[in-house]
């Protein structure tokens, strides 16, 4: 009989100690529908798996939108982050990623984007 399968080889040298773990890329796409944010992260490859809070702010800095990731166990992930409580969902929007082991109020890293959702066609608010 065998025993687990085996994800990460822990003397594999691309694989990164907690302490070089960063955030390397993080990319936000709204949906076609306006009401949800499709979010990207790819993170330096780890041996210790970290943890993400992901929070999404509108332009008055009051959260939208989130997420906690427990364990990340790939180094690239996807994500969708639904807005809540947003009646008109166009405008300007900030996605921050804070990469932590411990703490999440101590974050190790921080990586943040713009997103902007577009208003609906035919909206008045559309401009055109």
């Amino acid at each position: 009989m065998t025993g687990p399968p085996v994800f990460f080889l822990p003397d594999n040298p691309n694989l990164k100690p907690r302490e070089e773990v960063r955030i390397e890329q993080l990319a936000a796409l709204p949906t076609p529908d306006g009401r949800r944010v499709r979010v990207q992260i790819q993170v330096t490859p780890f041996r210790e798996q970290p943890n993400f809070e992901i929070a999404l702010y509108d332009s008055a800095r009051r959260r939208v939108g989130g997420t906690t990731v427990i364990a990340a166990m790939n180094f690239r992930m996807e994500f969708i982050v639904h807005l809540r409580g947003v009646a008109q969902p166009h405008g300007d929007y900030l996605l921050r990623a804070d990469l932590y082991y411990d703490d999440p109020s101590a974050p190790q890293d921080r990586a943040e984007t713009a997103v902007h959702i577009p208003a609906p066609d035919g909206d008045p608010g559309s401009g055109g």
